[in-house]
């Protein structure tokens, strides 16, 4: 089979985001499987890129080589709904009768199709979703029939040694609100040892946690590359995935359908410490690892009070793999 990604680049360059490193990882494992693959990038309406070269940037290209990328495969698999790149993949899938699929990582941009909000789902053959959270939350009223979870893999990075110092707790991502870096923060034991690791995309954010740090044993890093990441995974007793819902009045309604950085931990032994919110906790709970109320600093406290104790939970293997997230698309793909 010859099958079509067609994916939104948000960070640009080189630099990926979990959407982007999903897309990259599948595509990587796919060919094992008897699979063609194509990635294509829509970054707006009128810019086109191919991305040939999995561990490089996309390239432009024109609105001829992507209609030819569509013409050309047997399914278009369109990961991210509210996007550029889902109205123009629709729109030809339809056009050119090729199956279309659906599998949506939570980020999005204003488009033209959204105007049609639920009826777009009615374009859609099949979706894969990253999480049961993430079905209800695309597909409330099951218009989608044909659909399973195909969740997500961590065994993507590289083995790497660990850091020259050991952190009891480690966070991350990104130093956004919603990510809560804060709750780690607040919620640190005295005594006890963290490290932050990611780029600081809220100024003014990122200050009020080097405030909260004070006199606390919190060290930042702003390099989040994956030998870093890699490295840090061999270095901390806990990774923490402290996301929330709100955030001085403001909402986020969807803080996480999967949890990327919680698969990498998972893949790489170690336990996980994360919030009971959207696919994450579903994961967490799956992977048999603690999950804690969101935003609940008290709650948070106690459970990295408890953290390295004879009765928390040990990881000592992952099933989440690129391998099955591969084989669990090829069958929702035979399907068609």
């Amino acid at each position: 089979m010859h099958i079509l990604f067609v994916t939104l680049e948000v960070f640009g360059g080189a630099k990926k985001g979990g959407g982007e490193r999903y897309v990259t990882e599948l595509a990587r494992a796919a060919p094992a499987h008897g699979l063609t693959v194509d990635v294509a990038v829509v970054r707006s309406m009128r810019e086109f890129a191919e991305l040939v070269d999995l561990d490089a940037p996309a390239h432009p290209i024109s609105p001829r080589r992507f209609f030819d990328l569509v013409r050309r495969c047997d399914i278009v698999h369109v990961h991210q709904l509210n996007t550029p790149g889902f109205d123009y993949a629709a729109l030809l899938a339809k056009l050119l009768r090729k199956p279309l699929v659906l599998t949506d990582h939570g980020g999005g941009a204003l488009t033209p199709g959204r105007a049609l909000g639920g009826l777009r789902l009615r374009l859609i053959n099949a979706a894969g979703y990253v999480s049961a959270w993430s079905r209800q939350d695309i597909d409330p009223t099951g218009i989608i029939k044909q659909n399973m979870v195909i969740l997500g893999g961590g065994d993507h990075l590289p083995d790497a040694e660990p850091l020259e110092q050991n952190y009891d707790f480690g966070f991350i991502g990104r130093l956004v609100p919603h990510k809560g870096a804060h709750i780690a923060i607040e919620a640190l034991p005295t005594g006890r040892r963290l490290i932050l690791a990611g780029q600081p995309r809220d100024q003014a954010y990122f200050a009020s946690l080097k405030q909260l740090a004070q006199n606390k044993d919190v060290t930042f890093v702003s390099d989040a590359a994956d030998e870093i990441v890699a490295r840090l995974h061999k270095s901390i007793g806990f990774l923490l995935v402290p996301s929330v819902e709100h955030y001085q009045g403001r909402a986020f309604s969807r803080p996480e359908l999967l949890g990327l950085v919680a698969l990498e931990a998972l893949a790489a032994g170690t336990p996980v410490i994360g919030s009971d919110v959207g696919g994450l906790g579903e994961l967490l709970k799956m992977a048999g690892q603690i999950t804690v109320q969101p935003g609940n600093v008290a709650k948070w406290h106690q459970a990295l009070s408890r953290a390295g104790s004879s009765h928390f939970p040990s990881v000592s293997s992952s099933a989440f793999t690129w391998d099955a997230v591969a084989r669990k698309c090829i069958d929702l793909y035979r399907s068609l």
